[in-house]
């Protein structure tokens, strides 16, 4: 409800599409979620989004949750995939 993002009692820090892949991809945990539902979920916010700025917003997530334990990992032909770090 407050879109806040809370890592280890730490917020982290997000505007909103960067918010709505990553809470997209916790809902629920362990679901693969295509590029084309993320997409579709961050074309609300004006107008349609290439498949490079979504990559964009993947790439500053995966950054920001470098020491957090959580990975982002692609999986070739099927989207994205948010698992805990080995």
């Amino acid at each position: 409800k407050n879109r806040r993002i809370t890592v280890d009692e730490v917020d982290l820090a997000l505007p909103a599409r960067e918010f709505e892949v990553l809470w997209e991809l916790m809902s629920p945990p362990g679901r693969t979620v295509s590029k084309r539902v993320l997409s579709d979920k961050l074309s609300g916010f004006d107008e349609a989004l290439g498949d490079n700025a979504l990559e964009a917003f993947i790439s500053r997530l995966r950054k920001k949750l470098a020491d957090t334990g959580a990975t982002i990992r692609t999986l070739r032909g099927m989207g994205y995939l948010l698992e805990e770090q080995a």
